[in-house]
């Protein structure tokens, strides 16, 4: 509101009218400026609009609020609170006292299980993705036993040969995780609207799941490759 009507200027000071319950208008006079707030939604797109605080006695409410703040455990000041209230006034009940840790715990608890579902639906989604990497990569070492033992025979060193069928699965791998990070980055982008205060690309998840895809790849075709080369080649030759 002070962006609004006192754009480049200072608002303290200002005067605004407002017309109240009865449509008499009343002039107010600005005595400070409060930083935006959510008021009635944590949208990530809902933009704040443009309010300001009133006396009471100029729009009541059924539902009228009192805020403490205080030091150290909020709960501990709820009977001196009491008795503040029923010194002043003994007719007004107080109900639902709450911390705002409280309020937000509950005003946020579905981001909250949102967020639990998921993070174990991602886990597992990662972990069975590590599992069918190793899995293929090292069925489709093993099946290479034979050439690894042609090779060897042929005088290649165990160095080479592991350099050889490491690098063909970080190839294989890489490309699979290039596609991943292309895919990846669209379907955050549909689910976004789930998300608060939380970007939907956030590089350093995609690269910490791409180098490690990346390094069980490795694992997957270095330890079947270095028990390869450690076999005979004549029995290599002979089992196939």
């Amino acid at each position: 509101m002070a962006r609004e009507l006192w754009e480049g200027r200072s608002a303290l000071g200002g005067r605004f009218r407002l017309a109240g319950s009865d449509q008499t208008a009343v002039w107010f006079t600005v005595i400070g400026v409060a930083p935006d707030i959510k008021h009635d939604d944590i949208d990530p797109d809902d933009r704040p609009f443009s309010a300001a605080y009133v006396p009471y006695r100029f729009q009541q409410t059924f539902s009228t609020g009192l805020v403490v703040r205080v030091e150290g455990e909020p709960y501990a000041i709820v009977p001196s609170v009491r008795e503040a209230v029923r010194a002043s006034d003994s007719t007004l009940p107080l109900s639902a006292i709450r911390s705002m840790e409280d309020v937000r715990r509950i005003g946020f608890w579905q981001y909250g299980l949102f967020g639990w579902i998921f993070g174990v639906t991602g886990l597992v989604g990662l972990l069975l993705a590590a599992v069918g990497v190793y899995g293929v990569l090292s069925y489709a070492v093993a099946q290479r036993t034979a050439e690894i033992g042609v090779r060897m025979a042929l005088g290649a060193a165990h160095r080479q040969v592991l350099q050889l069928i490491v690098g063909h699965g970080l190839l294989l791998a890489g490309i699979g995780v290039a596609a991943g990070l292309v895919i990846a980055p669209l379907g955050t982008w549909f689910g976004r609207s789930l998300f608060y205060e939380v970007s939907p690309f956030d590089p350093a998840t995609f690269a910490a799941v791409s180098v490690f895809l990346i390094a069980v790849a490795a694992l997957a075709s270095y330890v079947p490759a270095r028990r390869a080369t450690r076999v005979d080649p004549v029995q290599a030759l002979r089992g196939e």
